[in-house]
């Protein structure tokens, strides 16, 4: 192709710097704003718990193990509650930058000043330096939206699914926070970014054990993230089944079930060898996880039962309604429970007045974001039920169900946090939808055009 001897020839592409500047950019804003995010006393919590990754680097990662018998010791009963990938990296941020953990952990029954006096307040270097590790990982879930949106909708997709989660205003603030949200985050759009990166032209190796292998190893990274994050292991099945297409049904399923035991294996030894809070005594340890969880759910729903009824959903209907207001209508909740609330206000205050904190809270911007989840999902299910149909846009409609199944019936308390995994799949439906409205704007532009020529 001839190229016009005036054009001015650049040694990169002009979008990718626009793009790598504006990452940047936001990165820069995550790094700098830190500090205004209202403090939540869960960050004590975690911060306090990050001294496991000092008590594994001076006495072995067996130090953490759970032992029968020890059901009264605090420390085991967070374990027991909690992924550890929280507490890794606060800790590591702790360590690189000097500082040492709180020396208690949050009394939620006392007062602010008894839990300052007792140390568990976070000091202001501490909690800085325990949230730096969640903004990088957000900040990470955000460069692998905008792949996902590539992948779903080309520039359109990655463009408008990196905004919409990076500005989204309960991403934010949670996910900002020395807690689990950000790293769950990152290992769920981790898992969707490699099942959708499958090549066709893949050779037989990496088709069954390099690609299983790798979304095995991601779904223990959401895993390790927070528990929720095993709600990623239907799509991370499917995705082992509709990756890649197979000339029979009976090769389709040999090779799914072959990637799905890959993948399993991968799974149970990541999770397992970042997590020694299980070598001990494997079996033990999840019945009593999962016995601990079932039994702090249990006094959550109690208590608000007393303090805020309204707050408990009995009823799958309610709990159906709950999913959209949470996500696209509440404001932004900045805590659970308002024991604190007095003392809090004026930093949530001054958070509110920054609008780029809020541009999803509410308003005509969150009615937008709902109508192209929507149309999203619906684009998504027409394209996926076609015969030889779209197998990433199956993988997205299994996603969005296992979330959203997994949050009604699992979730009875209005708790705005709890619905956070739902945001990325959302996102992803809605780069969806842009991509299709754009394009088929530009079609009509082209054709129009077209049409003007020819007359």
């Amino acid at each position: 192709m001839n190229k016009s001897p005036g054009a001015v020839h650049h040694p990169f592409p002009i979008k990718l710097v626009v793009y790598s500047l504006a990452g940047f950019l936001y990165l820069g804003f995550l790094l700098m704003t830190l500090s205004s995010v209202p403090f939540h006393p869960d960050e004590s919590t975690y911060i306090y718990m990050s001294r496991d990754l000092d008590r594994i680097i001076a006495g072995g990662p067996c130090v953490v193990c759970w032992k029968a018998g020890n059901e009264s010791d605090p420390l085991q009963v967070e374990r027991e509650r909690d992924s550890p990938l929280a507490r890794y990296a606060i800790g590591l941020a702790r360590i690189v930058a000097g500082i040492s953990a709180t020396p208690s952990n949050w009394n939620w029954s006392a007062g602010w000043e008894q839990n300052l006096g007792q140390g568990a307040v976070p000091s202001v270097g501490l909690l800085l330096a325990a949230r730096i590790p969640q903004a990088l990982l957000l900040f990470l879930a955000v460069v692998l939206m905008a792949r996902i949106g590539w992948q779903l909708g080309g520039e359109v997709g990655a463009v408008s699914a990196a905004v919409l989660l990076a500005l989204n205003s309960q991403v934010l603030l949670h996910a900002r926070r020395a807690m689990s949200e950000a790293g769950l985050l990152f290992g769920m759009v981790l898992v969707i970014a490699i099942l959708l990166e499958r090549k066709e032209s893949a050779g037989k190796l990496f088709r069954v054990f390099f690609f299983p292998l790798l979304a095995g190893a991601a779904l223990a990274l959401a895993a390790l993230g927070k528990y929720s994050g095993l709600l990623m292991a239907p799509p991370a099945l499917a995705g082992m089944f509709l990756g890649y297409r197979e000339d029979s049904l009976r090769r389709a399923l040999l090779r799914g079930l072959a990637r799905s035991g890959v993948m399993l294996v991968v799974f149970l030894l990541v999770f397992l060898a970042l997590n020694p809070v299980y070598w001990c005594d494997p079996g033990s340890t999840l019945s009593a996880v999962i016995a601990e969880r079932q039994s702090l759910l249990g006094e959550q729903v109690a208590a608000l039962r007393l303090a805020a009824p309204g707050l408990v959903m009995d009823s799958f209907p309610v709990r159906l309604l709950a999913v959209p207001y949470q996500l696209f209508f509440a404001p932004i909740a900045f805590w659970d429970i308002p024991n604190y609330a007095q003392i809090t206000a004026a930093s949530e205050h001054a958070y509110l007045s920054n609008l780029l904190n809020t541009l999803t809270s509410g308003g005509i911007l969150s009615l937008l974001w709902c109508t192209l989840s929507l149309s999203g999902l619906t684009l998504a299910v027409v394209r996926g039920a076609r015969r030889g149909g779209d197998g990433r846009m199956r993988i997205l409609v299994v996603w969005f169900l296992s979330v959203f199944g997994g949050i009604v019936i699992g979730v009875p308390i209005l708790w705005q946090r709890y619905y956070l995994p739902l945001i990325p799949i959302c996102t992803a439906l809605s780069a969806v939808a842009v991509a299709a409205i754009v394009n088929d704007l530009s079609r009509r532009i082209r054709q129009s055009r077209s049409g003007t020529s020819d007359k």
